[in-house]
């Protein structure tokens, strides 16, 4: 006997199934009885005029349909492409490589449509669900009937589809005219190429050698290359802008920071920060290459920005997994970028305050450590310990942080002392000439030096100035960490001297810079807070005059950056510097003719410690 049916509101038209899952029920048309959703879960559309009874129970695997009707989805597929392929092999067979050509266009369109389809009843459905979903994918490359039922969120990167045809023209139209390209990359150096060397490869491949070997001219791809790629040259040219030879190039029709700066919005704005144009190794390349360009520029946040996104990226597509490469020329190391994105996302935090990303130690394994040089091993120790400093600031300050604090420093100690001898021998630049392996290789060894006793600095800054700065409330965990801040702030200014002495005009060690102050910073703290227990046995006496000479020197550095070429960052660091030259003057009682006379309080934002203000009294 038929249901009985139901009074429903007029124009009510939906099913149970919708009515429960709270979702929208749509019809292909009005004669169809059966909803785009239960088509799709392969479940009863039991109208609401009739009981609820009809309706399938809520209990069981509600997935189950839905895992049906993709796996018929994929046979289907299946079996399309293995026509297809049939077709293409007649078609080859008989007409030549034109119809074979032909045959694929096709056969890519047709799949793409049934791609578009599909996705449009999903989003129609709107139904929520906790799987990932079945994607079918193939490879760009392939012409016979190979497939992949792995899913694939970023299986959009081809060069026909409309949003990569709009990403092209608008990249195109950023482009500088042919004499400007041509008399950018005629002048362009090697830095650009240790740059992306740097972050896409390992330790092990950046020997002279290899370095000696690289391709050192930056070129441009055909006018019909894919976006990833466009994007990529524009940022290499914009790393090469950077350089200090930019400054001098003649001939340009427009001011060389104007190109640069265009070629960096396009680049970002329609391949770096689009998820859809992600899934590839050059895809990956073009965001480090960005976070660099950000870097250099000295936007530490937005660097960090950048780095983060990055991040994000690498987690989504799975670096575990082989890459897509739209250049077979393209040379980068997936566990190496993932390395360099940790390294960076973990100092750059340290610098502004703000939490890691992640806290992966992986590439501090024993297996891992074995493979890589003393260089390598060395920059992936010192990144597990600052993930373990960030992992200390983000807890509240305690008196037991002391003994956290103790133990990072003594595997610190021991990262030192697992370098041979000579890697700790003084800096020097002498004989040496800008842009070739062995500057490149020497900068490395000055940047990883420099990034340890940062480290040192920032683990135990929190610990320099107690909270009750009265004698008796000095101990001598405070004592030990105020000595190992001057320590290491000595090195880092010393390294920071030597280089910027070398070459102040480039732009491509921003941390090194940043460290400095840092270390300007710790220095002259540590002096004020000497003045401000006068009562007290000053330990430093003796040091302070040499420590604000070498203050001085480093500011003079940091003068000599901004007149090379108006660096803002330097300048800003100088008159820092300069602020804190005149507050520790005015301490101690002596006028510095070098220090103008301007405010005597200062108010800093520290890590950890939030805001400090620093008088003659002392911080």
């Amino acid at each position: 006997r038929p249901a009985k049916r139901r009074k429903v509101r007029k124009g009510t038209r939906s099913c149970w199934e919708c009515k429960r899952r709270k979702i929208r029920c749509i019809f292909e048309s009005l004669g169809h009885d059966v909803c785009l959703g239960c088509q799709r879960r392969r479940a009863p559309c039991v109208s609401q005029d009739l009981p609820e009874e009809l309706a399938p129970e809520k209990k069981g695997n509600r997935h189950l349909g839905e895992r049906i009707a993709r796996v018929e989805e994929l046979m289907k597929d299946l079996l399309a492409s293995n026509e297809a392929g049939v077709a293409v092999a007649h078609a080859s067979s008989t007409s030549g490589p034109e119809a074979e050509a032909e045959g694929l266009r096709q056969h890519r369109q047709h799949r793409l449509s049934e791609s578009d389809a599909s996705t449009a009843r999903s989003e129609n459905s709107a139904t929520p669900t906790n799987e990932a979903p079945v994607t079918y994918t193939e490879s760009l490359e392939d012409t016979g009937t190979a497939s992949s039922l792995e899913p694939d969120p970023y299986a959009v990167l081809r060069s026909d589809l409309p949003d990569t045809k709009t990403a092209r023209e608008h990249l195109l139209a950023a482009l500088p005219c042919q004499n400007d390209a041509d008399c950018i990359i005629r002048e362009s150096t090697r830095m650009p190429i240790y740059t992306q060397l740097a972050l896409t490869q390992p330790h092990s491949r950046l020997t002279r050698e290899e370095l000696a070997e690289a391709r050192c001219e930056v070129r441009l791809p055909p006018r019909n290359s894919h976006p990833v790629l466009l994007a990529k040259s524009m940022l290499m040219l914009a790393l090469t802008l950077q350089s200090p030879r930019s400054k001098r190039l003649v001939g340009l029709s427009e001011p060389p920071d104007t190109i640069m700066r265009r070629l960096v919005a396009a680049a970002t704005t329609w391949v770096t920060t689009k998820a859809e144009m992600q899934g590839t190794v050059e895809s990956l390349v073009c965001v480090l290459l960005e976070g660099a360009f950000e870097t250099n520029c000295g936007n530490l946040r937005r660097a960090w920005a950048v780095y983060r996104r990055a991040m994000t990226f690498a987690q989504m597509i799975d670096l575990q997994r082989p890459l897509k490469c739209l250049d077979p020329a393209t040379d980068a190391k997936p566990q190496a970028m993932w390395f360099r994105i940790v390294y960076m996302d973990r100092h750059l935090s340290l610098l502004l305050g703000l939490p890691q990303g992640s806290s992966d130690t992986n590439m501090a394994n024993l297996a891992v450590l074995q493979g890589e040089p003393p260089l390598g091993k060395f920059d992936r120790l010192l990144t597990l310990a600052a993930c373990h400093i960030l992992e200390r600031n983000e807890r509240p300050f305690t008196p037991d942080d002391l003994k956290t604090t103790q133990s990072i420093d003594s595997k610190l100690l021991g990262v030192s002392k697992g370098v041979p001898a000579s890697f700790w021998r003084p800096v020097t630049f002498q004989g040496l000439v800008v842009g070739q392996p062995d500057t490149f290789l020497e900068t490395l060894r000055l940047e990883s030096q420099v990034c340890y006793f940062g480290l040192l600095i920032q683990l135990h800054l929190p610990h320099i100035v107690p909270a009750d700065r009265s004698r008796d409330n000095v101990t001598p965990d405070n004592e030990y960490s105020k000595m190992t801040c001057v320590s290491a702030s000595r090195e880092v200014l010393a390294r920071f001297i030597a280089h910027r002495s070398f070459n102040p005009a480039s732009s491509c060690s921003r941390p090194v810079d940043f460290f400095a102050l840092l270390a300007a910073m710790t220095l002259l703290v540590v002096h004020l807070d000497a003045q401000f227990r006068r009562e007290a046995v000053n330990v430093l006496a003796h040091q302070r005059l040499s420590d604000r000479a070498m203050l001085g020197q480093a500011l003079e550095c940091m003068e000599s950056m901004r007149d090379a070429n108006g660096d803002a960052v330097a300048d800003d660091s100088a008159e820092l510097v300069r602020r804190l030259l005149a507050i520790e003057a005015d301490a101690a009682g002596v006028q510095d003719e070098r220090t103008s006379a301007g405010s005597r309080e200062l108010r800093l934002r520290v890590p950890r410690l939030g805001i400090i203000t620093i008088t003659r009294q002392g911080p």
